[in-house]
């Protein structure tokens, strides 16, 4: 069994008050402890062509099953209901017919409150990037249904990048047509990032507080011709700013944590993202829920001692 970790940030102007005041913090990751039940529902509904080889709106639910709930941790389970279209031959009319089969995925999850990382395994049709959409759409309901106007996201944690590794990875791209950056206000998970931010912010974190805005992104276009210039000043300039989130938070630590994103789309069409580059994963022999949850803690832990 392969567990992969996920970071989870808030996304919401709250973050510039929780940077000056500890105990609001404190209080948004209980919300997440205290709001996450058995039995909520994320449900999403989209065009996709199934194994039949015919286009079918898919509905989709995920529902949410605690198993157990600690101050400082949450485990639990992520079921995936949804449907399989196939076809059959008609032995009598020689013709192709389309069938559907209701289907149920499970994933099960260790949520590390404090952290604020998730651990958690995938099944062939419940995936990374699904797993972290449903937990994404999960956590929103649970804001939403208490009337907190708070919003999370829910990206891959990853070894992270250095700047100039990311320069070598789009120099190796032909025709970039698409270069996109996303920056966003860090999550303060730690004590030294909350001394840091208590120091002083960044004139990016300045740029932000001005405008009220939790994020931004700048993109680049290029159509027709040999592509982006990633050697131009203003790219440059781009990439720089993935390590000047805050004073003491370098590049890879931003790109790890998911506060900083770079993607690229070449002239096919095909996309490179800082996102899914180098992710954490753990690999155990027993998929019993014993080994599975010590191994999360234990990696977990161990994430955070190497900082």
């Amino acid at each position: 069994m392969i567990i992969y970790f996920s970071k989870i940030n808030l996304e919401s102007v709250q973050l510039l008050e929780m940077y000056k005041k500890e105990e609001l913090l404190i209080e948004m990751k209980r919300m997440i402890s205290s709001f996450l039940k058995s039995g909520i529902v994320y449900e999403t509904e989209e065009f996709q062509i199934g194994s039949d080889g015919e286009k079918h709106c898919f509905s989709t639910k995920y529902r949410v099953s605690i198993g157990t709930k600690k101050d400082n941790y949450i485990s639990g389970y992520i079921y995936k209901s949804t449907r399989i279209y196939y076809k059959t031959m008609n032995e009598t009319t020689s013709q192709t017919e389309s069938h559907f089969q209701p289907t149920i995925e499970d994933v099960r999850f260790y949520y590390d409150v404090d952290k604020e990382i998730v651990g958690f395994h995938t099944r062939n049709r419940f995936g990374y990037q699904e797993f972290n959409k449903a937990f994404k759409g999960i956590l929103n309901i649970c804001m939403k249904n208490n009337n907190v106007n708070f919003k999370f996201d829910v990206s891959l944690y990853t070894e992270g990048l250095e700047i100039d590794e990311i320069e070598e990875e789009l120099k190796k791209i032909d025709n970039i047509k698409r270069l996109e950056f996303k920056y966003k206000l860090p999550n303060p998970s730690d004590d030294y990032m909350l001394d840091d931010l208590a120091n002083g912010l960044t004139d990016f974190s300045k740029n932000l507080e001005d405008a009220n805005a939790n994020s931004m992104s700048v993109v680049f276009d290029s159509q027709g011709g040999v592509g982006l210039k990633i050697e131009s000043p203003e790219i440059k300039k781009n990439l720089e700013r993935v390590g000047k989130l805050t004073h003491e938070i370098s590049a890879k630590e931003a790109l790890k944590n998911g506060y900083a994103m770079v993607k690229a789309t070449d002239k096919n069409g095909k996309k490179y993202t800082t996102e899914e580059s180098k992710p954490i994963r753990r690999e155990i022999d027993d998929s019993n829920e014993d080994e599975f949850f010590a191994a999360c803690r234990e990696t977990i832990l161990t994430l955070f001692i190497s900082k």
